[in-house]
């Protein structure tokens, strides 16, 4: 997972695509991605990373309502901006605001294409500003938001507690602790950083990790509740564009998290409204369409969001879809969208890894390679012990064929009580496949209880391994 804003915010993928893959699918990447998810490969609740950007608000930032919205020309402004900071490096190499203005809009870039070396390339500038001035606080800023992104949370916590050392109250410092903590499993300092954080800020950013928070521990109640506090404040804050839109969706997939499909459909609408075609959006609503059946109209917005960015999840998610509906070409579609996903899993260094736990859940959930996933699943769990990650080893688990494996992963997935359709239907299946028939039923029951929260796949899935528990 990525990091939440810290105090303005722009969307990211939760699976961005580095720009081979993106050649390869011969994909326009033009749109502001959020990811997402949330809840599709990876985790639940929308993901986004924040690099305080001025661009990212203010008159028509990412589209007004009366204007419609070119991704193009924004992709344009980015790399013009990037060409120009990079120019006036070149010319003063000691010159650390430039270095910082370029690494800010390297990670526009990536937010833009999901090309993680955007993310890469920004947390280089970073560094060339730090050799110069190792304590200047924007550059340590704009580093430990990129390994934020490139899921380096250890180095991500360390470089924004260099920051507090200087100023104990800096509201960025204190998000990327927060941010960097929850994927280490440390609920305790998370939950530390994002009091002092609620102290010193107070706004839309600091109430959207509430919420993420509240989540994880389970009182699902609370995370709505936070999350429309969230919207409020962006509201009045002025925020507008991609950045309004953020916490609109985040909103609407912790409804989809708590069965709400009402009012998820309405969340993920309203972000459409102040930032058209945005692919968390669509996706969002592309999930409620499937859980009511209109595979067709789920496709089509999934067609959209894809187009913008193939992120691995939405990939799947439109591959299994694809596969449900059976038309006269989805067979070769779903096969094209699993090869793209398999290439995407095959990148090498950090444009892989961060698809690491996303690809455990797509091998595990279709039966393939489970060796590798397994591997894949322990590896990422060294390096982000958190909830989720304790989840996809456990599936992964299952998947090869070890239940009795399986059964502490998944304890440890459910000791924060996060009230997840996924977890309890992952629990669920263990159970059965353990003979503990009485906890597989409850298990199973809560999570098809949630409606729109399963994908149709686990849904039917769920209700199998239910039915062979009567």
């Amino acid at each position: 997972m990525t990091a939440l804003p810290a105090r303005r915010s722009s969307l990211v993928p939760l699976l961005a695509v580095a720009g081979a893959v993106v050649l390869a699918v011969a994909t326009q990447l033009s749109a502001v991605l959020p990811a997402a998810d949330p809840l599709g490969l990876d985790e639940p609740l929308l993901d986004a990373s924040f690099v305080p950007e001025p661009d990212d608000v203010g008159p028509c930032a990412g589209g007004c309502a009366d204007q419609p919205f070119d991704p193009a020309a924004e992709l344009d402004r980015v790399r013009a901006d990037v060409s120009f900071w990079a120019d006036r490096l070149a010319a003063d190499p000691a010159n650390v605001a430039a270095a910082v203005r370029l690494a800010d809009a390297n990670a526009a870039d990536a937010r833009l294409t999901g090309d993680v070396r955007g993310y890469t390339r920004a947390l280089g500038a970073a560094d060339v500003a730090l050799e110069a001035h190792p304590r200047y606080v924007p550059a340590l800023a704009s580093r430990a938001s990129s390994l934020i992104a490139l899921h380096r949370f250890g180095e991500a916590r360390d470089a924004a507690r260099m920051i507090l050392a200087q100023d104990a109250a800096n509201s960025v410092a204190l998000g990327v602790i927060g941010d960097a903590s929850l994927e280490l499993g440390d609920l305790a300092d998370a939950g530390a950083a994002y009091q002092a954080l609620r102290l010193s800020d107070g706004g839309s950013a600091s109430l959207v990790r509430d919420g993420r928070l509240a989540f994880v521990r389970g009182d699902t109640g609370d995370a709505v509740t936070a999350d429309e506090a969230a919207v409020d404040a962006a509201l009045d804050e002025g925020l507008e564009g991609g950045a309004l839109a953020f916490f609109h969706a985040t909103l609407g997939e912790t409804r989809v998290a708590a069965g709400d499909a009402a009012g998820a459909r309405n969340a993920f609408e309203n972000a459409l409204q102040v930032r058209p075609e945005l692919p968390a959006a669509l996706v969002g609503l592309a999930r409620l369409d499937a859980f009511e059946g209109r595979l067709d109209e789920a496709v089509r917005r999934l067609d959209t969001a894809i187009a913008a960015i193939p992120a691995p999840d939405w990939l799947a998610r439109r591959s299994d879809l694809l596969e449900r509906r059976g038309g006269p070409t989805d067979a070769d579609a779903a096969a094209a969208d699993r090869a793209t996903i398999e290439a995407i899993g095959g990148l090498a260094g950090e444009a892989g890894s961060v698809y690491d736990r996303g690809l455990v859940l797509y091998l595990a959930d279709h039966g393939l390679d489970p060796d590798r996933a397994v591997r894949l699943a322990r590896d990422e769990l060294a390096i982000r012990p958190d909830t989720y990650g304790y989840d996809a080893l456990a599936w992964a688990l299952l998947g090869a064929g070890d239940a009795a494996a399986a059964d502490e992963p998944m304890r440890l997935a459910l000791a924060a009580g996060t009230e997840d359709a996924r977890l309890w239907y992952h629990a669920g299946v263990i159970d059965a496949a353990l003979g503990r028939g009485d906890e597989a039923r409850v298990y199973l029951e809560q999570a098809l209880e949630l409606g729109p929260a399963l994908d149709p796949v686990s849904r039917d899935r769920a209700q199998q391994a239910l039915d062979g528990q009567r």
